[in-house]
């Protein structure tokens, strides 16, 4: 094995030693934006091109809308209650799907429903998970284009 530039076998862990993985993680994204820009290709395609990846797939954002357990002090057993938007077209459609799930508490509970917990999401005192899930089954207009998702379960 060849030595690095400092007398060892390992370059990077020596420079995360020195200044810290968050800067290296700044510094390396600064320069593959600043590639990508210099060959007029979108971010994310320069890096699929670095890693070899061909097939490029959108990734699905997970939206936190309500919380539950002891993020939001109520008695559901899971603490988030997420969306899926998995037949958005593009990223910017679905970051305005994210929206859809505040609209549907609102008109249901009123606004002091809306109110966010801990974790980012709604923080309505729901009495079971069910009341939760049946709420963000209700909204008309994204029937196949968003699913239901969770982050876990209260365990004892």
């Amino acid at each position: 094995m060849v030595q690095q530039f400092n007398g060892t076998n390992n370059e990077w862990g020596w420079c995360k030693q020195k200044v810290g993985a968050n800067a290296i993680l700044a510094l390396s994204t600064t320069l593959c934006k600043t590639g990508a820009t210099v060959i007029k290709i979108p971010f994310y395609k320069y890096m699929a091109n670095l890693a070899g990846n061909k097939n490029l797939l959108l990734h699905v954002p997970a939206f936190n809308v309500i919380n539950g357990g002891s993020h939001a002090g109520n008695k559901t057993a899971m603490p988030e209650f997420m969306i899926l938007p998995m037949r958005a077209s593009s990223f910017k459609e679905a970051m305005i799907k994210k929206k859809y799930g505040k609209d549907v508490i609102k008109k249901k509970y009123g606004k002091d429903a809306t109110n966010v917990s801990t974790e980012g999401g709604f923080a309505h005192n729901f009495q079971e998970s069910k009341e939760g899930l049946e709420l963000l089954k209700t909204k008309a207009g994204y029937t196949g284009k968003v699913v239901i998702g969770r982050d876990g379960c209260r365990c004892f």
